[in-house]
């Protein structure tokens, strides 16, 4: 598969990602903390998912590359995945309009897709 064939291949991927509300509403999140965790999310209420729905999104996240993960200990020294954005060169920028996401995705040119 030539360069441009797997970058092709990547933007489809992360137009696939990106066209589901709760993983916005997810990147969302990672912008205004550290670290999030599926376990704390899943206690706030904000999303009506079982916890393992919201991992499974978390992982789609950072396959595609925009969110990257930790392995941490948790409550009661159980191990825990905790996700944040990258620093790697790519910017995140997000606008919530009633009813509506509107967002950009930049490359820095630091990082390669």
């Amino acid at each position: 598969m030539s360069e441009e064939e797997q970058n092709l291949a990547h933007q489809e991927k992360l137009h696939k990602v990106l066209s589901s509300e709760v993983r916005l509403r997810l990147l969302m999140k990672a912008t205004e903390s550290n670290a999030i965790s599926a376990p704390k999310l899943a206690k706030t209420g904000d999303f009506d998912i079982t916890p393992e729905s919201i991992v499974n999104n978390l992982n789609q996240l950072e396959n595609v590359g925009l969110l990257k993960s930790k392995n941490v200990r948790g409550p009661g020294n159980r191990p825990r995945k905790e996700f944040y954005i990258p620093e790697d060169g790519k910017t995140l920028r997000f606008e919530l309009v009633p009813d509506d996401y509107h967002f950009s995705f930049e490359d820095a040119g630091v990082a390669k897709f």
